[in-house]
Order: structure tokens, then C-alpha cells, then sequence
């Protein structure tokens, strides 16, 4: 993302929108496969922040002249929080969850 920044809004907003897209879909499928608990909050913030990186280039989200900074600071500043800070509170895992379980239990 970081190398995109020279680029002209088009190809960045590509460019970040498949890399947060592709980093969000990762940390998803990791999330399932090992329990990692700051995959299942990084991978649908990255995926949002995807979202709002296309919002911003078509023209739907008025961030301004600062609008890249602001999605680019916002998209690592969030991915830390996110993954120092879920792990510092519910630790590296999260349970297992018993899929075999009625709901409620």
C-alpha cells in the first residue's frame, strides 16, 4: 500500500483495495482454521476498510484532499489496535466453539 502512494487515485484505490480485500480474507480464513483471536476482528476491518477505499474513489465517501492519508492511517492504526488490543484482552485464542451445540448453550 505503502508503494501505491505514488500512484494516480485509479490504480491506487485498485491496488489497496485488493491488498486490504486479500489481507482480510487471510486473516478470515485463518481466523477459522487456527483461532487466532485478532484474526476474527482484523479481517472484517480490513474488508470495511476495502469498502470504504472504493466509497472514496468513486466519490461516495467525501474525505477531501487528506481523504488517502486518512484511509491509509486509519487502515494500520486500526489493524494494530485491533490485533495488539484483542489479544491483550482475550488472549492469543479464542475457545473453541462447539458447533455441534444447540443454539443458546
Amino acid at each position: 500500500m505503502l508503494g501505491a502512494l505514488g500512484l494516480d487515485p485509479t490504480p491506487r484505490a485498485v491496488v489497496w483495495t485488493v491488498m486490504l480485500s486479500v489481507m482480510g480474507l487471510a486473516c478470515i480464513v485463518n481466523s477459522r482454521r487456527c483461532g487466532r483471536t485478532h484474526c476474527r476482528f482484523t479481517g472484517p476491518f480490513l474488508i470495511v476498510m476495502a469498502i470504504l477505499v472504493i466509497g472514496f474513489a468513486i466519490g461516495w465517501l467525501p474525505l477531501g484532499r487528506f481523504g488517502w492519508p486518512i484511509l491509509g492511517a486509519t487502515s494500520f492504526a486500526g489493524f494494530f489496535a485491533l490485533w495488539w488490543g484483542s489479544e491483550r484482552i482475550w488472549g492469543l485464542f479464542l475457545p473453541e466453539r462447539d458447533s455441534d451445540a444447540p443454539a443458546g448453550r
